[in-house]
């Protein structure tokens, strides 16, 4: 925790303004609330980047009173079996309540979703769920081929005319939810 103060105090005196918590999972850290509000001391604009599998109420309100500006969520897709099978651990359901908290508790949220060849087909859906949880802003992140992913590309890579209306469909989400949600893709 203080080899992290430290850096973060370094960071802040070069001029950094923003500190995203990323991982692996950053909520398996015992000291994460503690290390918000170093960096809310600071005056770091911070952001949680997590899978939500952790976030309990009481550890929310904790990070919210630390002073964590904004949460970052990544799901799999918009259905539970599918996202279940895509996480490989039953979590859908978990990271739908997590999402919602996040509203309740007012922070803005980000959904982060990594498209492939076996949830693009949904991006419609996909798009509709981030909408009804009051998303503010979602990534639509294509699958970067490198590493496991790089492995399996035969198994991932979307095909030209999948891509072709996940194009479609997002150019029309972006029509008619401009002001509502970002898209990014």
């Amino acid at each position: 925790t203080e080899e992290w103060q430290r850096v973060l105090t370094e960071a802040r005196e070069l001029g950094v303004l923003q500190l995203h918590l990323s991982g692996g999972e950053p909520l398996q850290r015992r000291d994460l609330v503690e290390l918000v509000a170093s960096a809310r001391d600071l005056g770091f604009y911070t952001n949680l980047i997590t899978s939500a599998l952790g976030l309990s109420r009481r550890r929310a309100v904790e990070l919210k009173t630390a002073g964590l500006d904004h949460v970052q969520i990544s799901i799999q897709a918009d259905e539970q079996s599918l996202s279940d099978r895509i996480a490989g651990t039953p979590s859908y359901e978990r990271k739908v309540e997590a999402a919602r908290m996040v509203k309740e508790l007012d922070w803005p949220l980000t959904m982060n979703v990594v498209i492939h060849r076996h949830n693009i087909d949904r991006m419609g859906r996909i798009l509709n769920l981030a909408e009804e949880l009051g998303a503010d802003r979602i990534e639509l992140a294509n699958t970067q081929y490198y590493g496991w992913a790089g492995r399996n590309r035969a198994a991932l890579l979307p095909s030209r005319t999948q891509l072709d209306r996940a194009e479609d469909v997002v150019r029309a989400a972006r029509r008619r939810l401009d002001g509502k949600m970002e898209i990014i893709y």
